[in-house]
């Protein structure tokens, strides 16, 4: 990486940098024109703040896609501190009083963030590398700030730290256990965005294969769980492609109907308990993954921080998803922007209705709703509507209220399933 700051008189064409709050210069539809580069010009006045992400022409001229510190100066900083330019493309910068900054070789990548204070006497101040803008930038204008992933690991490495080293296993345990359970004793083809709607009574059930029919109506096996006589899953194999050969296992072990420990085939996790809350935490190789599970309005609510092992440096790799019930909807969080949200109606209740939509950078990407409806004791229908299309799901139950086949369809598209069960006697 190299940045080249030349003192020179103002030979070329200028070009104005514009009034807005960030300034992009990049590539267009992934092309570049050899014969032009771009010059940008700054006139003395605002303070300005250069983040400059570049990749050379080795790599296609692709642009960096992590706009980690783009965000972070936009969130961090009043648009009225400085004008952030955003300099994605090999370019030469002009400041008014003579300074150059250039970065203009089509063989090099360039990483640095560049501030002036916009007066004419004073001069540019540069720091090679992107990490840790925020930082940089704060020192100049003689502010403490810190980027958020700085401030948001500190506080999840405290709460982790802070975690209770004795087990404090209550009644509100044993019911955020039950429903943690769910998760591995009902199937998740059976649920709509996490929530229980099908097969929450497995009284007496031993067994549970779930097989996917094809085009030719033949049985294959994806699924398989076994459950104690207390409704607690003991074991889940998920089969390959193939129905014969299990590609991944999990088994749960209890002591005195507590659940202790989860053995997946990567790893070992220990759980622990305190009150209403159940938490472990997994080795994941790179880092370790902490989680915690509360119930809160019949709701099972997760929250997973996983930090880096060795993340001094790396402070931003480490990251945190937390679901929340806000306004009578479960909103879930990754890294404190809000990914996604389910407002959904009474549990237990038909119909059922829940509306699903997921969110990036604040604009709705996706929505879907859905609408649960017992049509007798033997039949459910789920019909799911969004923008482009619906679906509707046929549930088939046999007299214990079980699921015995559900069949998909949307439009041309057809699925189906079928569960087979054998019962403690």
């Amino acid at each position: 990486m190299k940045i080249k700051i030349l003192f020179i008189s103002l030979l070329l064409i200028s070009m104005k940098s514009q009034a807005q709050d960030v300034t992009i210069i990049d590539v267009v539809e992934d092309s570049y024109n050899t014969s032009s580069i771009d010059t940008l010009q700054i006139k003395s006045g605002k303070p300005q703040v250069f983040l400059i992400q570049i990749q050379s022409q080795n790599d296609g001229y692709s642009i960096a896609d992590d706009d980690i510190e783009k965000k972070e100066l936009q969130k961090n900083f009043n648009s009225k501190d400085f004008n952030l330019n955003h300099i994605t493309k090999q370019s030469y910068i002009r400041l008014e009083n003579g300074q150059f900054i250039d970065v203009s070789d089509l063989d090099s990548s360039y990483g640095a963030v560049a501030f002036w204070n916009g007066k004419p006497n004073d001069k540019l101040k540069i720091q090679e590398g992107i990490r840790l803008s925020t930082e940089f930038v704060s020192e100049q204008l003689g502010q403490k700030k810190k980027s958020s992933y700085i401030t948001n690991s500190e506080l999840q490495k405290k709460e982790i730290s802070q975690l209770s080293k004795n087990d404090n296993f209550t009644e509100n345990s044993r019911k955020v256990m039950n429903r943690f359970l769910k998760k591995y004793s009902v199937s998740e083809v059976l649920t709509i965005s996490g929530y229980l709607v099908l097969n929450e009574n497995q009284t007496k059930v031993k067994t549970i294969t779930g097989y996917e029919v094809n085009s030719k109506g033949k049985k294959i096996k994806y699924e398989q769980i076994f459950l104690n006589e207390f409704e607690q899953p003991t074991k889940v194999n998920h089969f390959g492609d193939d129905g014969k050969n299990v590609y991944y296992s999990i088994e749960f072990i209890y002591e005195n109907g507590i659940l202790k420990t989860i053995v997946n085939d990567d790893r070992i996790d220990k759980i622990s308990y305190n009150d209403n809350q159940l938490f472990f935490t997994s080795d994941l190789g790179g880092g370790e993954e902490t989680s915690f599970y509360t119930l809160k309005d019949g709701v099972l609510l997760s929250k997973r921080i996983l930090i880096m092992k060795g993340d001094a440096g790396y402070e931003e790799q480490n990251s945190m998803v937390e679901e929340k019930i806000e306004k009578g909807c479960v909103n879930y969080y990754i890294n404190n922007e809000l990914s996604s949200m389910n407002c959904h109606s009474e549990l237990g209740k038909f119909p059922f209705t829940n509306k699903y939509t997921s969110f990036q950078d604040g604009e709705i990407m996706q929505s879907i709703e859905y609408k649960v409806t017992k049509i007798n004791d033997s039949k459910i229908e789920i019909v799911s509507k969004n923008s482009n299309s619906t679906g509707k799901t046929t549930a088939i139950l046999n007299s214990l209220g079980l699921v015995e086949s559900i069949v998909y369809v949307s439009g041309n598209e057809t699925e189906k399933m079928l569960f087979e069960y054998t019962y403690y006697e």
